[in-house]
C-alpha cells in the first residue's frame, strides 16, 4: 500500500527528523557514532535558527539490529509526520526502513551504508546515502597502493557477510587489474565473518609461490581483526589495506603491535588527528558532549545527513520531499563536513569523493591525505 506523507501544519513549531538506528546489536558500532552527530548538527543548526524558521528535533528508535524492529521503528516514525528518515549504515540493516520510507513518499538518508543498491538504483528515488559507494572506495585503495606506494602484486581477502564486503572489494580488483593487468592479483580467497579459524586460508597463501606484495581485507569487525590477527600471528607481515569497514580502534587491541595497516574513511579516527578544520571542529564538539571522540571517522556522516537535508530544504524554501530531493541532486562537491557530496537524478550516492587514507604503524595511526582518484594524488579542498 503506497502511503502519502502527512503535510506539515503552518503553524507547527519544529520540524521532526527520524532516526532508525541500532544503538544495540553488531551494528551499535557503526551507528552510535552518526545518530550522535545527528543530533549535534541539529543543535547547531537550531542554534543558527532552524530550517526555514522552524527548530529540528531527531527522534531516534533503537532497532537492534534487528531487520523486523527496523521495519516496524520506520513505520513508527513515519506515522509521527517525519520528513525524512536517517537510516542505518549498511544496506543489509537499514533497507527495511529505506523500503517503509519509499512506500510512505518521504526521504530517506543513510548515515555510512556504502552498497551501491542502499539508494536509487534498488530501493526508489527517495532514497540516499550519505556514504561513497564501497566499490568506488576499493577503487581508491588500489589506485592509491599502485599509484602512491607502487605495490603491483596483490591478495585479496573477502568476508561474505555483508554487501559491503563484496562491493569494497569487486572495486578493488576491477581497478587493481586495470593498473597492473589480471595477473596483480595473486589469489582471491574468501571466509565468513563468525569463522573461529582462517587457517585453511593461511595454508593456501602460504603455498603460493609469487608472493603479494599487500593484502586487501575486505571485512568488518569481529571477523576483521581475527583474521587479521591470525594471519599476522602466522608470520604474514605484508602491509594490509582495508576499507571503511576496518576503521576505527577499538579492535586494535585484538592486533597486538598493529603495523602496516593502511585504511580509508572520511575522516579522522579517534586519536588521530584530523587534516580538515571543519572536522576538526565537529571532533570536538562531540568530545564536549559525550565525553569522547567518535570511536569511527564515519561518525561525520551523520552530521552530514542532516547538514545535507537542511540545505536542500532551505533551497527548496519547503520541508516537502519531493522539493527537498530535487535540490538533493543538484549536489557538486558540495562541501559537507562528511566531505565533498555528490548527488545527481540518476545516483544517489558518492563515487569520487576523495577520502582520508590512514596507515598505523606500531599500533599508532596516522593520516597521509586525502586521496583522490581524480588526480592520482593527495588533494585539499577547504
Amino acid at each position: 500500500m503506497l502511503l502519502s506523507w502527512p503535510a506539515m501544519a503552518d503553524d507547527q513549531k519544529e520540524i521532526l527528523i527520524g532516526a532508525a538506528t541500532s544503538f544495540s546489536g553488531w551494528m551499535a558500532a557503526f551507528d552510535v557514532n552518526p545518530t550522535r552527530a545527528a543530533e549535534l548538527a541539529v543543535e547547531d543548526i537550531n542554534a543558527k535558527g532552524g530550517v526555514l524558521g522552524k527548530k529540528l528535533r531527531l527522534v531516534q528508535i533503537d532497532t537492534k539490529t534487528d531487520q523486523a524492529l527496523t521495519a516496524k521503528a520506520a513505520q513508527e516514525l513515519v506515522g509521527q509526520g517525519v520528513p525524512m528518515l536517517m537510516t542505518a549504515c549498511d544496506f543489509d540493516s537499514g533497507a527495511p526502513a529505506a523500503l517503509v520510507a519509499q512506500q510512505s513518499n518521504i526521504l530517506a538518508i543513510s548515515s555510512c551504508g556504502a552498497d551501491i543498491k542502499y539508494g536509487n538504483m534498488t530501493v526508489g528515488k527517495d532514497v540516499f546515502t550519505m556514504a561513497s559507494d564501497a566499490a568506488a572506495t576499493g577503487a581508491i585503495m588500489a589506485d592509491w597502493a599502485t599509484k602512491k606506494m607502487g605495490w603491483k602484486k596483490a591478495y585479496v581477502l573477502l568476508d561474505t557477510f555483508i554487501e559491503y564486503d563484496k562491493s569494497l572489494c569487486r572495486g578493488f580488483v576491477d581497478r587493481f587489474k586495470q593498473l597492473n593487468g589480471d595477473a596483480g592479483i595473486v589469489l582471491q580467497d574468501t571466509f565468513k565473518n563468525a569463522d573461529v579459524s582462517v587457517a585453511a586460508q593461511i595454508s593456501r597463501y602460504n603455498a603460493l609461490t609469487e608472493k603479494p606484495q599487500l593484502m586487501m581485507l575486505c571485512s568488518v569487525p569481529p571477523g576483521h581483526a581475527s583474521a587479521l590477527r591470525q594471519f599476522r600471528s602466522a608470520g604474514i607481515n605484508i602491509p594490509v589495506l582495508a576499507g571503511t569497514g576496518g576503521d576505527g580502534s577499538a579492535w586494535h587491541s585484538a592486533v597486538p603491535g598493529l603495523t602496516d595497516y593502511y585504511h580509508l574513511n572520511y575522516s579522522a579516527d579517534a586519536g588521530v588527528t584530523e587534516p580538515r578544520a571543519d572536522a576538526e571542529a565537529f571532533f570536538k564538539k562531540y568530545e564536549a558532549k559525550y565525553g569522547e571522540r567518535p570511536g569511527s571517522g564515519q561518525g561525520v556522516t551523520g552530521y552530514s545527513v542532516i547538514e545535507a537535508w537542511a540545505k536542500a530544504a532551505e533551497r527548496a524554501g519547503s520541508t516537502d520531499p519531493e522539493k527537498v530531493r530535487a535540490e538533493l541532486e543538484k549536489f557538486k562537491d558540495e562541501p559537507l563536513v562528511a566531505g565533498l557530496t555528490t548527488f545527481t537524478p540518476e545516483l544517489h550516492i558518492n563515487q569520487q569523493r576523495p577520502m582520508l587514507i590512514i596507515q598505523t604503524k606500531d599500533g599508532k595511526p596516522t593520516p597521509l591525505g586525502y586521496y583522490d582518484i581524480r588526480k592520482g594524488d593527495y588533494t585539499t579542498w577547504w
